[in-house]
């Protein structure tokens, strides 16, 4: 009875207030984020891949970067490349809609993308969900951290532990839209920190965000867990900014 109750009201929902592309807005059906045509403009990623962080590779099993950099993070995937540069692009779109239009009712369809590429290396354990945070003044400017929204998805269609406020972020960075992969990283550098030392002592963490640019926020917020203890973190983010140095091999 309480079923057939909940496909009515679903029903009823699904009539007066339609899913919508997350892209371009036309009607899609409840679970699509996005309709036919922006999918076909999705670039959906998977491997070939380096192994560790991801990032989409025409040869070999590791990229350049991972091959020299110390392992913090064990492995981070994203669902769709986000190309730089096209206007209108779909995956950019729905992010900017998402993070800064306030259209939270995408949050659920983006993180049920986002489970397809849950790290491998999380399958046979429940690591405690955590997301990357905003600086206070920047959460009451904008209302909501649309990583912990994803976050609160994730854990919940996983059944896994969730804590939101794990991470905190110590300074208010300025904005690194415009500046370079160096910059980025000394920009966020130190940023992040572990609201009550120990909690992350040997847990198994999935990070969670919304999109990878050039990685220095995912590092940096990594480099606090483990500065506090934690035994292995993965990161899984929506998108990831295409790289073409490596993605091409050259």
């Amino acid at each position: 009875m309480r079923s057939a109750i909940r496909r009515v009201a679903s029903a009823a929902l699904d009539a007066l207030c339609p899913e919508r592309c997350a892209a371009c807005g036309v009607v899609v059906a409840t679970h699509d984020l996005f309709c036919h045509a922006c999918r076909d403009a999705v670039n959906v990623l998977g491997p070939p891949e380096c192994e560790r962080c991801g990032r989409p590779l025409a040869v070999g099993a590791a990229c350049a970067p991972c091959v020299l950099e110390d392992g913090a993070i064990r492995q981070a995937r994203a669902f769709a490349r986000y190309e730089t540069g096209v206007v209108g692009h779909p995956v950019a779109r729905a992010l900017h809609a998402f993070k800064y239009a306030g259209t939270w009712r995408f949050a659920a369809r983006l993180a049920a993308a986002m489970l397809t590429r849950v790290p491998a290396t999380q399958a046979a354990g429940a690591p405690l969900v955590v997301p990357v945070p905003l600086h206070p003044a920047r959460l009451r400017a904008r209302g909501y951290n649309q990583s912990a929204m994803l976050a609160r998805h994730i854990a919940r269609a996983r059944r896994w532990p969730i804590v939101l406020t794990l991470l905190v972020r110590t300074r208010d960075t300025p904005s690194q839209t415009a500046l370079t992969a160096a910059a980025r990283r000394a920009n966020v550098a130190d940023a992040f920190a572990v609201r009550h030392p120990g909690a992350a002592r040997e847990r198994a963490i999935l990070l969670v965000d919304d999109v990878w640019t050039s990685g220095a926020t995912a590092h940096a917020a990594v480099a606090a867990l483990r500065r506090d203890g934690a035994r292995v973190v993965d990161v899984l983010t929506f998108a990831r900014v295409a790289d073409p140095r490596y993605e091409t091999g050259t």
